[in-house]
């Protein structure tokens, strides 16, 4: 039980922060008031235009929420509008409140981010010969693991895989996004705490912030009271997203865009919440200094216009989730989305709102986009093995003749067309200009020059390619599949999840050693892909960073 002193202490603290707080609240004058309206009417007609099926967006300050506002649907085929209080996946946001949590464990002396990890988590271990592996660089993700084992999600296994892993560099030295570091950080903190990780992160933030409708598990329990999930088609339209349970601590929480200002509210106070602190001012200004690249421990931290922004994006299973703590500003931002993505209404919300808390003049909506001039694309284009492709314009479109057959493109982005209508993972036609216009187009393993291209036309292709190009799965609903294919003599990886927009159309690989490869660029990735199990000329087995996926046959290996 704590002592009196202690007590007192205590409440003495949470009056002080009760007064700050409330000085927070002042009113602003009615000028101010009214040009936050005007803010929020404007974004409100921009939501209307907007691409994702249906979206939540709100605004704090340091002391209550301003504005939610929701447009669109929850639900498309029943019809079923998007609330105010929808209740989202919010996937890699998630990573801010295990560092939260973990920092708190460092107020009180538990956890130590510069000690070496296997402290907390005697199991996990590297094949690292250099500097062992600490808290901070799990944290900030420059421990050199890889991106992600979705075979392995929510599986503590996917910690202990890790002994099986060589970093490419020495810890510190680069950033690399890592999914398992924070799943390996979730474990640590259930054994530092002697809990489940949503008991954790119920009472060291969800309780104390007054965040009555989160939850630190997405399960089936759940599954009814969320929007249904959607991703963009890259013919246009949306197809619903496979639903999976998550418990993991790099993306399991599940919030609304209230609860999660009350979230943000700390961050703008500097670890203050509403009755006391989450954390001391010491560990909240480690958990936001960035280590390396803009990126602290489980925040993003850039300067814009004049002002520091504390941020993290997420997203998981076609869900999307945004918070933007605008600290000088005294501003937070939450955007929630049920597909779909619009990195310019973003930017452009937090520049509507941050104006008129200025006093500055509104900016300009996004424009939306200008149709593609498709006439520069036009024309005859030759591959390697003298078959030719033949574009035409039609109407905004692209009409390809090639082998026989007609296919309507539809514009996907600049420089790039995918098949009108298409649905699923399909690869892009992506055109390449020179300075005489459009020199080449390549889709999948396809490659075509026009009479504008002067480069070598015939490329060598390593024999040994052949028997790894091809489609390859891992049946979990996170990964569709992967194709291997060649091109211009190098051979290419495609990401199914990936391309479903139209937008990826293939990453180089180079040989690491024999039967393994790696990114070409960038060139210290810790990602290795390794090939093996060669029956009849071809691989059965392709390995992705320890994950196994297994060879099908579709009728088509050449990444279209």
């Amino acid at each position: 039980m704590r002592s009196l002193r202690t007590w007192l202490a205590r409440v003495a603290a949470v009056a002080a922060l009760a007064g700050a707080w409330a000085g927070a609240a002042l009113a602003e004058p009615a000028d101010g008031a009214a040009r936050l309206d005007r803010a929020f009417e404007a974004i409100e007609r921009q939501m209307a235009r907007s691409p994702s099926p249906g979206l939540v967006v709100a605004v704090s300050d340091r002391a209550r929420t301003l504005k939610v506002m929701a447009r669109g649907y929850a639900d498309l085929k029943a019809g079923k509008p998007m609330t105010p209080q929808a209740l989202f996946p919010i996937g890699s946001l998630s990573k801010s409140f295990t560092a939260a949590a973990l920092m708190a464990d460092y107020d009180e002396g538990r956890f130590d981010p510069n000690r070496p990890f296997q402290a907390y988590l005697p199991w996990f271990s590297l094949q690292s010969k250099t500097e062992a592996v600490t808290g901070a660089r799990l944290m900030s993700h420059t421990a050199g693991l890889p991106y992600y084992r979705p075979d392995l999600a929510s599986a503590p296994y996917a910690a202990y895989a890790m002994r099986e892993v060589e970093p490419a560099y020495e810890p510190g030295a680069r950033f690399w996004y890592s999914n398992i570091g924070y799943q390996v950080l979730g474990y640590a903190l259930e054994r530092i705490d002697g809990q489940p990780y949503p008991d954790i992160v119920a009472r060291r933030l969800f309780r104390p912030l007054g965040m009555a409708a989160s939850a630190a598990a997405v399960d089936d329990a759940l599954r009814a009271r969320l929007p249904v999930s959607y991703a963009s088609a890259a013919g246009g339209g949306y197809v619903e997203q496979p639903w999976f349970e998550y418990t993991s601590a790099d993306g399991s929480i599940v919030s609304t865009a209230d609860d999660l200002e009350a979230y943000a509210r700390m961050v703008l106070n500097k670890g203050a919440g509403p009755a006391g602190r989450i954390l001391s001012p010491r560990a909240f200004a480690l958990m936001t200094t960035p280590v390396l690249d803009g990126y602290a421990f489980g925040w993003m931290v850039r300067q814009e216009a004049g002002g520091t922004v504390v941020s993290h994006p997420g997203g998981i299973a076609g869900f999307s989730s945004l918070l933007e703590a605008h600290m000088d500003d005294g501003f937070a931002l939450v955007i929630l989305r049920n597909g779909g993505e619009d990195p310019a209404f973003d930017r452009w919300a937090a520049a509507a709102v941050r104006a008129a808390l200025r006093g500055e003049p509104q900016p300009d909506p996004p424009a939306p986009p200008a149709p593609m001039d498709v006439a520069p694309f036009a024309g005859r284009y030759v591959a390697e093995t003298g078959e030719a492709a033949t574009f035409a314009a039609a109407d905004g479109a692209l009409l390809l003749k090639q082998g026989g057959r007609e296919t309507r493109l539809t514009p996907a982005g600049p420089d790039r067309f995918v098949p009108t209508g298409a649905v699923g993972a399909v690869a892009p036609y992506v055109f390449t200009r020179g300075d005489g216009g459009v020199t080449e187009v390549r889709h999948g393993g396809e490659w075509f020059a026009s009479d504008r291209y002067s480069g070598p036309r015939a490329f060598q292709t390593p024999k040994a390619y052949a028997a790894y190009v091809g489609r390859y799965v891992n049946h979990n609903p996170e990964l569709t599949g992967v194709r291997i294919f060649t091109r211009k003599g190098r051979l290419m990886l495609s990401m199914e999840s990936w391309v479903r927009n139209g937008t990826e159309d293939g990453m180089e690989l180079v040989e690491a050693a024999p039967g393994t490869f790696r990114l070409a660029q960038p060139d210290y990735s810790p990602e290795r892909y390794r090939f093996d199990t060669v029956v009849d000329g071809r691989a059965l087995r392709m390995t992705l960073s320890g994950m196994p996926l297994y060879r099908v046959e579709d009728g088509v290996t050449s990444g279209r």
